[in-house]
Parts: structure tokens; C-alpha cells; sequence
């Protein structure tokens, strides 16, 4: 059972910051955030964080939203990247480190490969896409995006 712990106003604009900082964007809707013991970030709605969590049996919580990797980044879950993606565009706000993938890049991410695309000597993590399709949140490190998609989600026939 896992436990959550709610985020104070002073931990949500560290997280604010920090997402700002990555992607130029933070969700704008009245969410309470719910932090993990192994550093996922849930969001739920402000009336449910009401209740008293810790004498409820519950096994999952809200939206898995991202996770906070050692350096303290924050690296967003597919949802999570397709929740950000949206609110931006509803606020028609353009987020930065956004990667667009041809079909073909699309088809090797799918398959579970790394990408070899140069995005600049710093490392950092980035939205990708194909077309207006979110597919989620990679880490580009060297002149590679790291593949962090989950084999549950991969295949061979994807376009």
C-alpha cells in the first residue's frame, strides 16, 4: 500500500519552478499534489486531498503525473506530459524542449530503441511528439534521447 504525502504550498512552488524552468509551463488548474515514497508525484482533486488519506486502504491515487529523478528534475509521466501539453495549448503558450519525431524516429522509439538526434551539449529532458500526438517524456543525454517508454506500451506496428 503505498503512502502519500500531500505537498505544502512551498514544496508546489519549488515543483512549479522547477517545470517552469524545463518546459516553460506549469498546469494551471486547482490540483493537490501527492508525493510518494519512491518520488512519484500524483494529482488529485483538492476535495479528495480533504480526506484523511493515511486511514483509507487505497492502493493508487489520482493521475500519475511525474517522478523527481536524483538531480531533482521532474520527469513526467505520459500522462503527465500529454495533461502539460494540453493546458498549454488551451492557454495557446508554446512549451519549450518539445522534440516533433518523423515516422521513422517514431517507429524506433516504439520498438524500444534510444534515438540518435543532436540537440545541443546540454543534457536535459524533453516532450516528444509526432505530429499532435503527445508520446511522453525522454531524457536526452549526448546526442541520444534515452528511451524510458515501457514495455507494456511498445510494438512492432505502430504507423
Amino acid at each position: 500500500m503505498q503512502q502519500y504525502q500531500i505537498l505544502n504550498s512551498k514544496e508546489i512552488k519549488k515543483l512549479k519552478e522547477q517545470l517552469q524552468n524545463q518546459f516553460d509551463f506549469f498546469p494551471q488548474e486547482d490540483y493537490a499534489y501527492l508525493l510518494t515514497t519512491d518520488q512519484r508525484i500524483f494529482l488529485i482533486n483538492k476535495d479528495i486531498a480533504r480526506l484523511e488519506l493515511k486511514n483509507l486502504l487505497i492502493d493508487r491515487l489520482g493521475l500519475y503525473f511525474a517522478e523527481v529523478v536524483k538531480n531533482g528534475e521532474i520527469r513526467l509521466s505520459k500522462e503527465g506530459a500529454q495533461l502539460l501539453a494540453r493546458e498549454a495549448r488551451q492557454k495557446k503558450r508554446v512549451l519549450k524542449n518539445i522534440v516533433s519525431l518523423d515516422a521513422e524516429a517514431l517507429k524506433e522509439y516504439f520498438q524500444g530503441q534510444d534515438l540518435s538526434i543532436d540537440l545541443g551539449p546540454e543534457n536535459k529532458l524533453v516532450i516528444l511528439q509526432y505530429q499532435e500526438d503527445v508520446l511522453g517524456c525522454a531524457k536526452y543525454k549526448e546526442k541520444t534521447i534515452l528511451n524510458f517508454l515501457p514495455k507494456i506500451h511498445r510494438g512492432e506496428v505502430i504507423i
